[in-house]
């Protein structure tokens, strides 16, 4: 699989997971606690996972923009 088909498929997982543990966090006083506990620790853990392999596959762009040759 390509880097470009790969960050396809994985911004959204991201998207979704980020939304999802905004949800959580708003809705903490909603959600019962057994489940708040489980879930919005994964969802973390997850999303700073998704975002470690996403500057991983665009560390090249991320270098040549920020730390490319100054004038």
């Amino acid at each position: 699989m390509t880097k470009t088909k790969f960050l396809k498929i994985l911004n959204p997982v991201m998207a979704v997971d980020f939304i999802c543990l905004a949800a959580t966090a708003l809705l903490d006083d909603v959600i019962p606690p057994e489940i708040y506990g489980r879930v919005h620790p994964v969802l973390g853990f997850f999303l700073v996972f998704c975002v470690l392999v996403h500057v991983v596959l665009n560390w090249a762009w991320i270098k040549s923009n920020f730390f490319g040759k100054k004038n």
